[in-house]
């Protein structure tokens, strides 16, 4: 990733955040949380999760450049909503599933 590609997409992750934070109409402090995903083996691509720390929603941003013949974009994925437990060490959502025979 380029120099230019780099601050374009620092840019574009900021602007989105602020347009977040500012559309409530109030600003909240600290309301959004942002982390850095590690980008996979991907080349170029950038990721984060955003974390709604007043009502637990959560999205993973993802910007991947055009490489080659390979199309790049930008999205927002929706991850779903936190839930609260009771205590420490609550398993709030359960999921299995076969195992894979070899």
């Amino acid at each position: 990733m380029n120099r230019t590609s780099y601050y374009r997409s620092a840019w574009l992750l900021s602007a989105l955040f602020a347009c977040l934070i500012f559309s409530t109409g109030v600003v909240a402090e600290s309301r959004y949380q942002v982390v850095p995903l590690h980008p996979g083996y991907e080349f170029g691509t950038e990721k984060a999760l955003i974390l709604d720390t007043v009502s637990g929603h959560l999205w993973i941003w993802v910007e991947t450049p055009a490489v080659n013949d390979k199309e790049g974009g930008r999205y927002v994925i929706y991850q779903g909503q936190l839930a609260p437990g009771r205590e420490m060490g609550d398993i709030i959502e359960e999921q299995h599933w076969p195992a894979t025979k070899r």
